[in-house]
């Protein structure tokens, strides 16, 4: 089998999302620790337990995305397709949302739009990228 060298927008995608799990796993964690300060649960309105049980899946979910992050960057397949699918469905919500609601910040979803239209574009669409993953499954 050929191996064919991680173009740098893989390598920097799969970089960032591996960091943003890192990200959800560290504020889990804090959460966790936290769950019992009273001036947390006062201000949130929300008991210890449903702190717990938040701080607990975001964690997990943290965990998940860094392996889809570390799949991605070693061209499983599976994994372009899972970020690309879930950056269209954040795409297409972020639309909705500024059809929906006429908002008067409206170009503040720009910017989101974009990044999302761009990770989605790339990985199904470069060419670079399609033949980084061409095989693998």
């Amino acid at each position: 089998m050929e191996t064919t060298k991680r173009p740098f927008g893989v390598g920097f995608l799969s970089i960032l999302i591996m960091g943003v799990g890192a990200v959800e796993v560290v504020g889990g964690i804090l959460l966790l620790v936290q769950r019992l300060d009273d001036d947390l649960l006062s201000t949130v309105d929300v008991t210890a337990a449903q702190i717990t049980t938040y701080a607990l899946f975001t964690a997990m979910f943290g965990v998940i995305v860094f392996l889809i992050g570390l799949a991605l960057r070693n061209g499983a397949g599976w994994a372009r397709y899972v970020v690309a699918v879930l950056a269209v469905v954040r795409l297409a919500s972020l639309i909705w949302v500024v059809v929906a609601y006429h908002s008067i910040h409206w170009y503040t979803a720009i910017w989101a739009l974009a990044i999302y239209a761009l990770v989605a574009g790339y990985l199904l669409f470069d060419e670079d990228a399609k033949a980084y993953y061409a095989g693998r499954v």
